[in-house]
């Protein structure tokens, strides 16, 4: 279990964080705090990992998340970013880690291969003879 204090920290630090994006302009701040919900969603989720394993999640999936957020919403597939951001910022870390530990042992995780195998389908057609 986490100490007190580390989680003040982490809870302090990302109040922080979102206070301050509210006063620079051209920020997006639904994407900012959809990032950070799901990022904190994913880190509370992760609890068997170390906490400076957690905070570096922390900061790669909110990034992540909010990139992804405003992408979205540049492209024109969504008008909010906050939603998008959440689930992004939720996602991106395990699957980022997925590719990771594909490429480091060599084996696709289960879930890479389903939607490797849908892709190959997809763009070689049925093969019904």
């Amino acid at each position: 279990m986490a100490e007190p204090t580390s989680s003040g920290a982490v809870a302090a630090a990302g109040a922080v964080g979102l206070t301050a994006t509210a006063i620079i302009p051209g920020v997006d701040v639904n994407a900012v705090i959809g990032g950070f919900a799901g990022a904190l969603l994913f880190v509370l989720w992760a609890h068997d990992l170390t906490m400076a394993r957690r905070l570096g999640y922390l900061l790669a999936s909110w990034v992540g998340g909010y990139y992804a957020a405003t992408e979205a919403v540049g492209r024109g597939a969504t008008q909010f970013s906050g939603l998008p951001a959440l689930v992004t910022a939720a996602l991106i870390v395990t699957i980022l880690i997925g590719v990771l530990d594909w490429m480091i042992g060599g084996r696709a995780p289960a879930w890479l291969q389903i939607v490797l195998q849908r892709i190959v389908g997809m763009i070689g057609g049925r093969k019904d003879g």
